[in-house]
């Protein structure tokens, strides 16, 4: 890596340094350090945010895709992302409902010979609506652990399936 070209020996740059400290300025910001040269300064100007990311500062990061990266912010600003609807449910605790959904999910494997089965086999078992029982499920396998998640690879478009986990 080549360093910046800097005025003076060491002792004038840490000297510099102290100065700015002083001043209550980063030492980079004055360029009196080479570690000046690492600064951004391709992102100068009145569009520059320091909560954007660049498209170059997201490659290669999870979630990165190169089709349409747009940059992303933190905060409110700029288009809402998908949420999971069971976002900001916390860890409910073991409920009847959970336990009626759980004997839904042991009876609906039991019909099928023990094999997974879709969340409309478990509604039906359950005796609830899908929606409800879809939330509860969640909580069976997120919170409480007594279910498994399983995606389908053969066919994607089938939806999840699940069972229950062994022992419980």
């Amino acid at each position: 890596m080549v360093r910046k070209k800097v005025e003076g020996d060491e002792e004038q740059r840490r000297a510099a340094a102290h100065k700015a400290h002083r001043a209550e300025e980063a030492p980079s910001a004055r360029s009196v350090t080479t570690g000046a040269s690492k600064q951004r300064t391709h992102r100068a100007g009145p569009s520059a945010r320091q909560d954007e990311e660049t498209p170059a500062q997201r490659q290669g990061k999870q979630g990165h895709s190169a089709e349409g990266a747009a940059p992303r912010r933190r905060g409110g600003a700029g288009p809402a992302e998908p949420r999971s609807p069971f976002e900001g449910r916390g860890n409910p605790p073991y409920s009847p409902e959970h336990e009626q959904v759980f004997r839904g999910l042991v009876t609906a494997e039991a019909q099928h010979g023990g094999e997974a089965v879709s969340l409309e086999d478990i509604s039906r078992a359950a005796d609830m609506p899908r929606e409800e029982t879809r939330t509860l499920v969640h909580d069976l396998v997120a919170v409480h652990h007594l279910a498994t998640e399983l995606q389908s690879a053969d066919a994607p478009g089938a939806g999840s399936r699940y069972e229950s986990k062994p022992g419980r």
